[in-house]
């Protein structure tokens, strides 16, 4: 057997000159100067993102974790914590009013925001495609006003996205529930107020009982129309109804006109006939005071008031007549007549002796 060589691995201490091994000695003062700039980088981060202060904007709270488990809500402004990975801060946005839209989608580009409806989208349609209480089909788009009230519920109840899939979902629920409660006619015209209030209500009630820590703030009716193969019957169905409605207000207004006026006609009627009875019971009443005093006078002395009753009809009676002389020894019939002046009205004792001298 030959001679058995050893063998020694060659270790390269340094690149010398032609050689090619890596000189650590001389990357050394370069490593230096970035390791510094990272830890500052890194450390400045840790502060942000981890460190021991966080800062709460306004219309917002923070929740802050102590290993994972909530412990207190913080109010906005600068707060400090227990540094990651002891406490952690999740922040809730408690200002903003967001929207839940159903039946449509919009879509906002810089200052321009553009729609798709059920019309034109028919994944839309089938969303928006209900049935009434009356067992008509109609299409309705409706947009959902909330706000967060409590960030605990809101942020650790659902698991992040799930409260707005959550509330789409009984968005839909409570409209299609308030929609088969009413005929077609007041979902397409006067119970949208009241449709919108039942689908409000119906929609806290289920929000709560899912401990989402939402606020429903408005609910409304953004479209509603009826399937668009009958959509013109439904329109002279509708023009026909609003020319109802106009013939009734006019007949309201000829009412409102004309009413007042025959109130104040049966008034003046009945105020002339109460002025004219009044003057028949006080022409009455006169005439029965008349006679009750002739009355009295005739039962004191009946010839004389005789008499007097007597001359003064006749005193009213002769002035009227007309006397007519007829001459018989003239051999022809000569009428004559005579018109005699009114005499003048006798005194008492003249009448009294008239009296005497007619006996």
């Amino acid at each position: 057997m030959g001679e058995r060589k050893s063998f020694r691995p060659e270790v390269i201490r340094h690149g010398g000159p032609g050689g090619g091994g890596f000189d650590f000695e001389k990357f050394k003062p370069n490593l230096g100067k970035f390791i510094l700039p990272l830890l500052v980088i890194l450390f400045l981060f840790w502060l942000v993102r981890g460190g021991p202060a966080y800062t709460v904007a306004p219309g917002e709270e923070g929740l802050v974790l102590t290993f994972g488990r909530y412990t207190r809500t913080t109010e906005p402004g600068f707060h400090f914590k227990l540094p990651w990975p002891i406490q952690t801060v999740e922040i809730a946005d408690i200002g903003e009013v967001k929207r839940l839209e159903v039946g449509f989608r919009s879509q906002v580009f810089g200052d321009t925001t553009t729609y798709q409806d059920f019309q034109t989208n028919e994944g839309l349609l089938r969303e928006a495609q209900m049935l009434t209480g009356d067992e008509n089909v109609v299409d309705c788009s409706m947009a959902v006003q909330y706000r967060i009230t409590n960030s605990k519920d809101y942020l650790f109840n659902f698991t992040p996205g799930d409260v707005e899939n959550m509330l789409k979902a009984v968005a839909e629920a409570a409209l299609r529930q308030a929609v088969g409660d009413h005929p077609i006619n007041d979902v397409l015209t006067t119970g949208k107020f009241e449709i919108m209030g039942e689908i409000k209500d119906k929609m806290q009630e289920l929000v709560d009982l899912t401990g989402a820590g939402v606020t429903i703030q408005d609910v409304f009716l953004q479209d509603v129309q009826p399937p668009a193969e009958v959509a013109d019957s439904f329109r002279d169905v509708a023009s026909a109804r609003e020319e109802r409605e106009r013939i009734i207000n006019e007949a309201r207004a000829y009412q409102s006109e004309q009413l007042p006026r025959a109130e104040g006609e049966a008034e003046r009627i009945k105020s002339a006939a109460l002025g004219y009875k009044e003057s028949r019971v006080a022409e009455a009443q006169g005439a029965v005071a008349k006679f009750s005093a002739i009355a009295t006078q005739y039962a004191q002395s009946p010839e004389i008031t005789r008499s007097r009753l007597y001359l003064e009809t006749m005193s009213e009676l002769l002035p009227n007549l007309k006397i007519t002389v007829i001459d018989d020894s003239a051999g022809v019939v000569n009428l004559k007549s005579l018109d005699l002046p009114r005499p003048a009205q006798p005194e008492r004792q003249d009448t009294q002796n008239f009296q005497g001298g007619l006996q």
